[in-house]
């Protein structure tokens, strides 16, 4: 739970000097306003609050008059007026101006009211640091004019300081003050005295507003204090006396008290009613505030993971996140463990770019924290793991690199793969693409004689040994004996008894072959012969196959096969079987 009251208090305070009545109307004139007089220009401001263009002309119209008169006090109001109506950065200019102006004067009002203003515009930019000086500046000057209405808002701001970056004990016995101050007849008449007739105001309930406010900075510091006992007392107080209450900012109170249950169930492990608390919550986000929103999810996802229930768990602790980064949400200690638990789980699941962001995130809010610390509590600093945090972002980060150089050799690794892939299906296709012409082309060739018919030879032989030896091919082939592995060409010359010189020639002439050539070419003719007309052949294993056609060994067989048609035996099988299937 974030402590967001000292911002309303500010509200509430201007109330109790002011009447502030949302108007929606034309813009007014400077002819019209300059009729009227300076308690009619407050009046006027007061009653078009919201309303930025006729807020300023109406406050620089007050300053314009001031000026004339040379009323510092009136000059001052015009530009406490105009301090209210910008940016906070134009703000602090405004609020310089009422304190240069009024810093030499005994005036009950200013210029603590300028150092107010300035607390307030830094604390909105979240400058904690200034704003706090501001504070004490203002509360300095308040306390000798004894402005009892000043000092309690500016120590409703010094408490908050106190609890979120300061000492918490300090934090209390202050609150202790504020509590006297506030439960005196003197403060309750000085509101009387110190509202405007005119303003509407009711006075029980602004008291009543006073009594709530103390009740929850007692909560506050109790909560955050670990004293679990008090906070739950001063719970049941505040439920009672917002029954009395009918105000404004009722329902900030009601789901106050809410958000403040759901972290006490958590801080006493009663995981369960924590997650109920947060629910009920949930239930009307739409009327939560972004802060509240962010905290609410915080604790149910811790709630959750807590109970076991871890990936819903880190859902609800993304969906705090996502509010943060929207909504620019400045973490405070309390909210810390959003991105460590974050981290840790991005670091469990390997997440290296995740665990690294959230590293970052860390250090970056811790080194804004410090500034706060130094100032306000500078022995809380040593408490910091900033150095650890770097080590473990720059070890992260140096694993990381070996992974992303480990990565980018693998996926090299694998493009190189891919791209040899890739040639070889290229280079399978095409050759699959030529063996299927050879294929085709050999099932178109009709069956041609060997012989050549030519009579002419290289060296002249007797026409009856020629004659004699083509007789005795003629039988050779028809008796199949080349299928004889053993088959030379010194064996079948003394088959034929001739001498294999002259056989030699005789197959060299005649058919245009050496013997080797002429053996294989038979051997191939009879196996694809065989092949295309049995089909039981083709169930044959191709070493089988070759050694049916006189080849010792599968290998020389299917050389000699690809040699001679461009295609190995067992694609030629394959289309067989294919052609049959269409068939």
């Amino acid at each position: 739970m974030r402590y967001s009251r000292a911002f309303r208090i500010l509200l509430v305070y201007i109330l109790q000097l002011f009447l502030m009545v949302n108007m929606s109307s034309q813009n007014l004139s400077n002819t019209y306003l300059d009729s009227l007089g300076y308690e009619e220009l407050l009046t006027k401001f007061n009653k078009y609050s919201g309303d930025s263009i006729n807020l300023e002309s109406i406050a620089r119209m007050y300053l314009r008059k001031a000026r004339k008169e040379g009323d510092t006090i009136k000059m001052a109001r015009g530009y406490d007026r105009l301090a209210r109506i910008f940016k906070p950065k134009v703000n602090l200019i405004f609020a310089d101006s009422v304190i240069s102006l009024t810093m030499k004067h005994n005036h009950i009002t200013y210029p603590a009211m300028g150092y107010i203003l300035k607390g307030y515009n830094y604390r909105l930019i979240k400058d904690a640091v200034n704003a706090s000086k501001n504070y004490k500046k203002a509360d300095s000057i308040a306390q000798i004019r004894k402005n009892l209405q000043q000092q309690v808002h500016i120590m409703q701001n010094l408490i908050s300081e106190k609890i979120t970056w300061g000492n918490k004990e300090d934090a209390l016995s202050l609150q202790h003050s504020r509590d006297r101050i506030i439960k005196s007849k003197t403060y309750f008449n000085n509101i009387k005295k110190s509202t405007r007739v005119n303003a509407h105001i009711d006075i029980k309930q602004l008291y009543i507003n006073e009594l709530l406010n103390s009740n929850i900075n007692y909560i506050f510091c109790h909560l955050n204090l670990r004293n679990y006992d008090s906070t739950r007392l001063y719970i049941d107080k505040t439920k009672e006396l917002l029954k009395e209450y009918n105000w404004v900012e009722k329902n900030h109170y009601e789901n106050w008290i809410d958000e403040v249950l759901m972290e006490l169930f958590y801080y006493e492990s009663d995981y369960n009613n924590s997650i109920i608390q947060a629910k009920k919550l949930l239930d009307k986000e739409s009327r939560l505030e972004p802060h509240s929103r962010m905290n609410v999810n915080l604790f149910k996802g811790l709630s959750l993971i807590r109970t076991g229930q871890r990936k819903l768990g880190i859902t609800y602790l993304k969906k705090s996140d996502s509010t943060v980064i929207a909504n620019e949400i400045q973490l405070l200690p309390n909210d810390r463990k959003l991105l460590v638990v974050l981290k840790e789980y991005y670091r469990s699941i390997g997440d290296a770019e995740n665990h690294i962001s959230y590293l970052n995130r860390i250090v970056e809010v811790d080194s804004a924290m410090m500034i706060n610390y130094k100032y306000f509590e500078p022995n809380m600093i040593r408490n910091f793991e900033t150095p650890q945090l770097l080590l473990e972002k720059e070890t992260l980060i140096s694993s990381l690199k070996y992974r992303n150089r480990k990565s980018k050799i693998l996926n090299l690794g694998f493009i190189f793969l891919l791209l040899i892939s890739l040639l070889l299906l290229v280079y399978y296709i095409q050759r699959q693409q030529l063996y299927k012409r050879r294929f085709d082309k050999l099932m178109q060739q009709n069956e041609t004689s060997n012989y050549n018919s030519s009579n002419q030879y290289a060296y002249e032989l007797s026409p009856e040994v020629i004659n004699n030896i083509l007789l005795k091919m003629e039988g050779f082939e028809r008796s199949k004996t080349f299928l004889n592995h053993e088959i030379t060409l010194q064996s079948l010359a003394k088959l034929f008894e001739t001498n294999a010189n002259y056989l030699s020639r005789v197959i060299n002439a005649k058919i245009g072959k050496n013997f080797s050539q002429y053996i294989n070419d038979l051997r191939i003719d009879y196996a694809m012969t065989g092949i295309r007309s049995d089909k039981k052949l083709r169930k044959y294993t191709i070493k089988a196959i070759a050694e049916e056609c006189g080849y010792k060994n599968a290998e020389s067989f299917s050389k000699a096969f690809y040699k001679r048609n461009g295609i190995y035996p067992s694609y030629y099988i394959k289309k067989l079987n294919k052609a049959d299937q269409k068939n």
